[in-house]
C-alpha cells in the first residue's frame, strides 16, 4: 500500500527534499513515526510518501497537486492544511485564505483527486495550532 502525506510544515517536519524514499525523506516529524510504526511491524506492505512543503497553503496544495500527489498514484492520501490560510489572513491579512475560497478549494482538490484517483482513499487531518514561539503571547 502506496501512503502519501500532503500538507504545510507540520506534514514537511524537515523532510529531505533529493529523495522521496526513506525515512530521510519523511522527516522528523507525525509522518516518520507512522511510518516506523508500519513499515516496522509490516516492512514489505507499506510505501510511504511525504511532499508536505512548509509554509503551503490550500492554493498551494491545488497548484502542485499533479506532480506531488497524483503522479505518484497513492492508495491513501493523507492531507493536513490550513493553519497557514488562517495564520497568514489573520496575521495582516496579506497571504491568507479567506474562509470561502478555502472551502471552495479544498472541495475542488477532493473532487479532482476523486476523478483522477477514483479507488484512493483520502483522510482530512484537521489543522491545529501547538504553542510555541510563533504562537505565544511576547
Amino acid at each position: 500500500m502506496k501512503i502519501l502525506f500532503y500538507g504545510d510544515s507540520i506534514t514537511d517536519a524537515g523532510r529531505a527534499r533529493d529523495n522521496l524514499k526513506g525515512l530521510y525523506g519523511l522527516g522528523c516529524g507525525y509522518v516518520r513515526s507512522l511510518a516506523e510504526k508500519l513499515i516496522g511491524e509490516n516492512p514489505n506492505q507499506y510505501e510511504v510518501i511525504n511532499t508536505g512543503i512548509s509554509g503551503n497553503r490550500i492554493v498551494d496544495l491545488y497548484s502542485r497537486i499533479k506532480v506531488d500527489c497524483w503522479n505518484h498514484e497513492p492508495d491513501l492520501i493523507s492531507i493536513l492544511i490550513g493553519v497557514n490560510d488562517v495564520w497568514h489572513e489573520l496575521g495582516g491579512g496579506r497571504n491568507g485564505v479567506e474562509i470561502e475560497r478555502f472551502e471552495n478549494v479544498y472541495r475542488m482538490l477532493i473532487e479532482d483527486t476523486k476523478k483522477r484517483l477514483p479507488n484512493v482513499k483520502m483522510m482530512l487531518l484537521e489543522p491545529f495550532v501547538l504553542e510555541g514561539y510563533a504562537t505565544a503571547s511576547h
